[in-house]
């Protein structure tokens, strides 16, 4: 099947690199109108134009916003309204993933993570949901959580109490939108090749021990493993499911966590060394 977004609008934050991207791009290839947000104006116009390349009859269109600030958000979906004359699916995917001791951390630090992970999902659902209820769309939002919403990594105190709260976001949204056909979803990426992981040595992928492994499915997940998701959350063949969180994660998150990612950096040992 290849028309699975036929006649629907897609609205993807984030869409620079990496599942922001494959997410763009396979919602452009199964025949969806796709709006791409980035940050950033290079990055932006490349992503553009990859998506519009494997566009299926779909339109495709561009915006230039930071998604933490409501502002940007409300033009960017009047922009999105102008190009396609609607919207139905919202994939939030925009996040940042600084990391720092929590005994070194600031309010600065603090309010950025919050705001990019948490506001801009606040933002692009509440008012994409006012416009779909307006015109008697059908919809679907798809939030990003993690793995670190419950169990929490060294070092991301902002990032895991931000994708904790997006997964309180996700089902309290749910329950007021079902009424309107609107589903309200988030799925929990874990693994996944990126900025913030890298790939397994091709001869340790390659041999496929297990223990070479932090997943019990014996390899990385990629991109498009997310998208593939994604666009089964967008689509109408998900329309009986919503307020899930839906790990994908190569069984992660169903076995006892292995060896922290992140080495405790700051301990009673060598407190002197740092400036606290």
């Amino acid at each position: 099947m290849a028309d699975r977004m036929k006649g629907r609008s897609v609205l993807v934050t984030g869409a620079a690199r990496g599942i922001g991207k494959a997410i763009a791009m396979t919602m452009a290839a199964e025949g969806a109108d796709v709006l791409v947000n980035t940050r950033n104006e290079e990055t932006l116009e490349n992503v553009y134009q990859e998506v519009k390349k494997v566009s299926a009859g779909g339109k495709t269109a561009k915006f230039l916003a930071d998604v933490s600030f409501e502002d940007q958000v409300d033009r960017m979906i009047d922009h999105a309204l102008k190009e396609f004359g609607k919207i139905n699916v919202v994939i939030n995917n925009a996040a940042i993933v600084p990391t720092r001791p929590v005994l070194e951390y600031d309010s600065e630090l603090w309010d950025k993570v919050i705001r990019t992970n948490l506001y801009s999902s606040y933002y692009t659902c509440v008012r994409a949901a006012k416009e779909m209820v307006r015109a008697g769309e059908k919809g679907s939002f798809v939030n990003f959580s993690s793995i670190g919403a419950t169990k929490p990594h060294r070092q991301l105190l902002a990032y895991d109490v931000s994708k904790g709260a997006v997964e309180s976001l996700t089902r309290a949204l749910a329950l007021e939108l079902a009424p309107f056909d609107i589903t309200v979803n988030a799925i929990a990426p874990a693994s996944i090749l990126g900025p913030t992981v890298r790939a397994v040595a091709p001869e340790i992928a390659a041999a496929r021990n297990p223990k070479d492994f932090a997943t019990p499915i014996t390899r990385q997940g990629t991109p498009q493993d997310v998208a593939n998701l994604v666009l089964f959350l967008a689509s109408p063949e998900s329309s009986y499911i919503t307020g899930q969180i839906i790990p994908i994660d190569g069984g992660l998150s169903a076995q006892a966590r292995p060896v922290a990612i992140a080495p405790l950096e700051i301990t009673p040992q060598n407190l002197k060394q740092h400036n606290i």
